[in-house]
């Protein structure tokens, strides 16, 4: 069985295809498995063989324990073996690359959620569990290499199918309890908890993880190397680990899925995680989400930005690259408009960041996949139930785009984050999303329900002293209105700057910053819409 076990953990990890097994099969001798054959052959690399002989032979080891005892009942031991094997399924967890290391999946009939992974027990002496699943390996108990089948997600129908289910877990986790004590140094051990404390002791924004690397943080927009070890394979595991407990939805980690949620860790609230796989090996990068709210004056936009939390219906765009705190813009909008009305706010977030506050009304975060399915999905459900504002972030399609704006005719104040560096960006590439026969309709729409534009920009102020913000912003007037519906988008740069105390472009809002000394010239030379007016401050060659 030895080989059998091989070749369906090699296919089904795609270490190596079905036909180069097959290719080779005959080749196999007593002394030399699938294995050493598809290393004799170039096929496999040695590292990856040791590791799977390893997993192959503790797979071995717990399918003789499972049948109860071939010393006690040999003739019932075969028997007993092949049922085992096909009530149990097999888990490979990628080991550390400074180590040989395998996972087998320890058999947990009585236990429905959760993977229950032997991690590593030959090595480190220690039995753990894990809430990272690996895809499975079924059908171990085929006696030919012909019936080897590899599960795939079947293409087309992935999306769609996971669009119909919601989890069955609603309760968001707000990260509260008591407050995690930040370490004064970062080390391999230090647990992510601890790591995210660490962070905000110090105003560090993102955190990223990386295998054989040290963790390294983003502070007022700079990286910084935050500890002297690097973190081995095992140990970004074992973040990984950490931070799936704090998933709401109790989504599991699957090997190769790449995925960003937001998490909630007791005692040092909540974060978004981003996880990205490169074959078995997952880099993870962090945001840590303010605890706090701010006010509007402490986003420091123009004053005329002010205005909008007055508005009593319309959409409100706020736009820019990312980490350029389009979110923090939005909820703050809303937690100012929650304490001066009152009022039923509504969000749909993709995942929820912050958890905000409305004192003297309700409000309604939803999460698209957690909530509801889809985020048309959970704007018809926030007019349904009568939202007086809605908060959209961030907005992807143009069906979205539509909902919002029947949400903003239909009387609510609609606030939406979007991709875009400055107003002709954002609103050219809306344009542009449309048909040519429905965008003359479309842009009347815009022009009827857009009432201000915000386009922000966060840069790092001189000698990493922090970070400040640089906009270009317009409350839209009727000329700007009717440009819009003229698809004259390349005029609005001109008039905003002709606006006055009611638009900025985000030159002049660059050159102020240069000029109170916030920012080094070849920052704004980098950003600005007419590189030619900083063309002082180029960076030489």
């Amino acid at each position: 069985m030895r080989n059998q076990y091989m070749a369906k953990v090699l296919v089904h990890n795609k270490v190596v295809t079905e036909a180069q097994v097959k290719a080779h099969w005959n080749e196999i001798t007593d002394k030399k498995d699938i294995g050493q054959v598809l290393v004799d052959a170039g096929i496999l690399q040695p590292p990856m063989y040791i590791k799977v002989l390893t997993f192959v032979k503790q797979l071995e080891a717990k399918a003789a324990a499972e049948a109860g005892g071939a010393e006690t009942a040999p003739a019932e031991a075969p028997a007993n073996a092949a049922a085992s094997q096909k009530q149990s399924t097999a888990r490979f967890e990628a080991p550390p690359a400074s180590a040989p290391s395998v996972a087998p999946a320890a058999p947990q009939p009585t236990q429905s959620e959760g993977l229950q992974i032997e991690g590593n027990s030959s090595l480190y002496g220690e039995v753990s569990t894990s809430n990272v699943e690996v895809e499975a390996v079924a059908g171990l108990e085929s006696t030919s290499i012909s019936t080897v089948q590899v599960q795939a997600e079947p293409e087309g129908e992935t999306d769609e199918e996971e669009t119909e289910k919601l989890p069955s877990r609603f309760a968001i986790l707000t990260g509260e309890g008591t407050p995690v004590e930040a370490p004064e140094k970062i080390r391999p051990m230090t647990n992510v908890s601890q790591i995210i404390a660490f962070a905000r002791k110090f105003g560090a924004t993102d955190i990223y993880l990386y295998a054989d690397r040290p963790v390294v943080m983003r502070q007022s927009g700079a990286l910084f190397v935050a500890s002297d070890e690097a973190l081995d394979l095992s140990r970004i595991n074992e973040r990984l680990d950490e931070a799936s407990k704090g998933f709401s939805d109790g989504y599991k980690i699957v090997v190769g899925k790449n995925f960003s949620k937001t998490i909630g860790l007791a005692g040092v609230g909540r974060a978004r995680m981003t996880v990205t796989w490169n074959g078995t090996n997952p880099s993870i990068a962090i945001r840590v989400i303010p605890q706090e709210s701010t006010t509007l004056e402490n986003l420091y936009l123009p004053p005329f930005c002010n205005q909008f939390a007055e508005l009593n219906s319309g959409l409100v765009l706020v736009a820019g690259p990312a980490a350029s705190g389009r979110s923090t813009t939005i909820s703050t909008f809303a937690e100012t408009i929650a304490a001066n009305r009152d009022v039923y706010i509504q969000t749909v977030e993709k995942p929820i960041e912050r958890l905000l506050q409305n004192p003297r009304g309700a409000i309604a975060q939803r999460e698209v996949g957690l909530h509801v399915r889809t985020g048309v999905e959970g704007i018809e459900l926030a007019m349904q139930s009568g939202a007086d504002v809605i908060l959209f972030d961030h907005l992807e399609t143009m069906d979205e785009l539509s909902m919002l704006l029947r949400a903003s005719n239909a009387g609510a104040l609609v606030f939406a984050t979007a991709i875009g560096n400055n107003v002709h960006a954002l609103l050219s590439r809306l344009i542009s999303s449309v048909s040519a026969e429905n965008r003359t309709a479309f842009a009347n729409s815009l022009a009827e329900q857009l009432k201000g534009i915000i386009v922000q920009h966060l840069i790092p102020i001189v000698q990493n002293q922090g970070q400040v913000l640089a906009v270009e912003a317009a409350k839209m007037t009727s000329t700007m209105a009717n440009m819009l519906r003229r698809g004259e988008i390349a005029q609005l740069a001109a008039a905003i700057s002709s606006q006055g105390n009611q638009g900025i472009s985000l030159d002049d809002s660059l050159q102020k910053c240069v000029e109170s000394g916030y920012i080094e010239g070849a920052e704004a030379w980098m950003r600005a819409n007419d590189s030619r007016r900083f063309a002082a401050y180029r960076p030489a060659n």
